[in-house]
């Protein structure tokens, strides 16, 4: 199926049960590129999308009693809710297709964070780099991660060697990777300073958001210090070993 076959077919389900609202930006280029497969029936509506390590569910429903055709691999389903506003039915029908509830994050934002700091050690990694750190530090399905050709120009702090010790990609949302033997030495303010830094020269507004786990303590304070405060969005991961 092309994007203009798909564009037509999604017309028919309405936006009530489901997580299709986080299609990937680029989705007409993705079904270009041979990543994506849809299913659909009068039950509900499947879109599966080809990540790096795993696939993710894009979904509609029409009936609760949907189901899943087998899949093989790793396969992903993201919900983002309000607090307060629980996409229970979503979150129950995933429970039951024998996806595991994985993590669970909480959206902060800043609507200006101010550059008092130099900012000169902050230079731009290559993709490769920035790809192979968020590698390390991050569980692929956890942070979403997209293509690595896409990470080109992420912010990045070195050490003394040269080797990236802490990056910044500027994507939809940012997504800040900092190496264990460098946390708590302010590398991660100084990202978010350059990031502040380049928004103020291109003459955009900078708002920022970011997703932490609650009970991740030390980014919550920095977060708290750099002007960061929760605005009750949730993030659920599910995950299912489907086909293995």
């Amino acid at each position: 199926m092309d994007y203009e076959s798909f564009f037509e077919l999604q017309k028919k389900y309405p936006r009530a049960v489901g997580n299709d609202f986080m299609l990937p930006g680029d989705l007409k280029r993705r079904f270009s590129d041979g990543l994506i497969t849809v299913c659909a029936d009068d039950r509900a509506l499947f879109l599966f999308e080809k990540r790096n390590g795993f696939t993710k569910l894009h979904f509609r429903l029409m009936d609760k009693s949907a189901t899943l055709s087998p899949f093989g691999g790793e396969l992903a389903a993201f919900l983002t809710y309000r607090e307060g506003c629980f996409q229970e039915i979503a979150s129950e029908w995933l429970l039951n297709q024998g996806f595991a509830k994985t993590k669970t994050l909480r959206r902060h934002t800043a609507h200006s964070i101010t550059c008092e700091l130099p900012i000169d050690d902050v230079d731009y990694a290559s993709a490769d780099e920035a790809y192979g750190m968020f590698g390390e530090i991050f569980d692929s399905i956890e942070s979403d991660m997209p293509c690595p050709e896409l990470f080109e120009g992420a912010l990045c702090v070195r050490s003394d060697a040269g080797r990236p010790i802490g990056v910044l990609y500027m994507g939809q949302t940012l997504v800040v990777a900092v190496s264990p033997e460098a946390r708590g030495q302010g590398v991660g303010r100084k990202l978010y300073k350059a990031y502040a830094d380049v928004r103020e020269q291109k003459g955009k507004k900078t708002v920022f958001h970011e997703w932490i786990s609650p009970d991740n303590t030390s980014s919550l304070a920095m977060f708290k210090k750099l002007g960061f405060t929760p605005d009750n969005v949730l993030t659920e991961t599910y995950v299912y070993q489907l086909g293995a």
